[in-house]
């Protein structure tokens, strides 16, 4: 069943779409022989990705595939390489580079769907017609396979990979002097008001907020301007081992998510996570035991006491995550190129 209402569709079917019947036309003529077996394979994403968190992902997935892999940067998304197979790190690229590059429609395609960011250009009609071209999809939760389903996604594309971290990059540190930390770019999805309540409420913890374009949050001049209050302003993906060796805890409030990756480094890092009830969240926490879950409608005053709760708890929180890490990520991805 076509996702999305009438008007959606038709803007799909007169703006967009007669560029994908072009490209999909013009890929009947791709002359070069398609290797049956992938060999070669490129992990796309845009240039300004290269020092967030997109551009670590297709770093390290790349460079831990038995494959004979490569990130692919381009900010237009364009002049891919002639590979075998090709990852996009964000679903929107494929739908892109579909366009740009239609040779890519008889190659092994697999897309991952970190969350849902639908818009007028980038709507469900669009990117659900476009994600089932594609070979495969790579879902971080079971919750989000479900809903792609729901919206017209084949079953049969869809796969559950809680993608990974390193286990070498991000290191073991021992709480006890440590702050509560939070990571993610600013967006009304990451539950802005709720970080500004939980800092503004806990005067006698030091918060640290790893980030960029937080300067867009209406209330970030009181923000700043609390004693308790760090910004670590865009800074590199390197940094991030050595900003999370100063939580202790680490809070994940975002109302909605695919991963969210950093609670995930930040496990890694052995800080305690507490977080809201999605994405991956509820699937690698188990409440009480190597960190916290808090509803999506939560408030600062429920969030609070597990923060300080957390701060109370003895688990070897790295351990719990050692089975995500890049390598096993890789090795899933490499099995769905190669099947």
């Amino acid at each position: 069943m076509p996702t999305g209402n009438i008007k959606e569709r038709l803007y799909f079917m007169i703006v967009h779409k007669w560029k994908y019947l072009w490209a999909m036309f013009w890929s009947r003529f791709y002359s070069k022989p398609i290797s049956k077996t992938v060999k070669k394979t490129a992990f796309i994403a845009r240039v300004k990705d290269k020092d967030w968190i997109f551009g670590a992902k297709v770093r390290r997935l790349s460079k831990y595939s038995s494959l004979d892999a490569a990130p692919h940067y381009h900010n237009k998304l364009r002049d891919l390489p002639d590979v075998d197979g090709y990852f996009y790190i964000y679903q929107n690229y494929f739908c892109r580079c579909i366009r740009s590059t239609p040779s890519i429609l008889k190659k092994k395609n697999i897309v991952m769907f970190t969350h849902p960011s639908w818009s007028r250009k980038y709507s469900r009609t669009h990117v659900v017609w476009c994600l089932n071209k594609a070979s495969y999809i790579i879902c971080l939760n079971s919750a989000m396979k479900a809903n792609l389903i729901s919206l017209g996604v084949k079953p049969e594309l869809l796969k559950v990979l809680h993608i990974g971290t390193s286990s070498s990059f991000f290191y073991r540190h021992t709480r006890g002097v440590g702050g509560v930390g939070f990571c993610s770019s600013y967006g009304p999805r990451k539950n802005p008001d709720l970080v500004y309540n939980i800092i503004k409420n806990m005067p006698n913890r030091m918060f640290h907020l790893i980030g960029r374009n937080w300067e867009n949050f209406d209330k970030f001049n009181a923000l700043e301007a609390l004693p308790n209050f760090i910004y670590h302003n865009n800074k590199p993906y390197e940094s991030y081992p050595e900003l999370y060796n100063k939580l202790d805890v680490f809070v994940s409030p975002s109302l909605l998510e695919g991963g969210p990756v950093p609670v995930l480094e930040a496990m890694m890092s052995n800080c305690v996570p507490v977080a809201s009830k999605t994405g991956f969240c509820p699937d690698i926490i188990q409440h009480g035991v190597n960190g916290y879950l808090f509803d999506l409608d939560a408030t600062h005053e429920d969030v609070i006491p597990l923060i300080e709760e957390a701060y109370e708890l003895k688990t070897n929180v790295r351990e719990t995550v050692m089975p995500y890490t890049w390598e096993n990520c890789s090795k899933k991805l490499d099995e769905l190129f190669l099947s």
